[in-house]
């Protein structure tokens, strides 16, 4: 249960991160290289939602 709470923290953590880093593609630079960022960023950040959702779904089981 503790590794799962620990799992979980650590994966809204990294969401959190990739809000600020596609929050920053928002800033100027080449139009590539952004929306390259920012498809890396949003991919990760669904992975991370689905990985909470797995486990809070697996919490809430037992």
């Amino acid at each position: 249960m503790i590794i799962r709470i620990l799992l979980a923290l650590f994966l809204a953590a990294a969401a959190l991160f990739c809000v600020v880093g596609f929050m920053a593609t928002l800033e100027p630079m080449p139009v590539q290289a952004q929306w390259t960022w920012r498809a890396i960023y949003g991919l990760i950040f669904v992975g991370n939602i689905a990985g909470l959702t797995h486990l809070v779904r697996g919490i809430r089981r037992r």
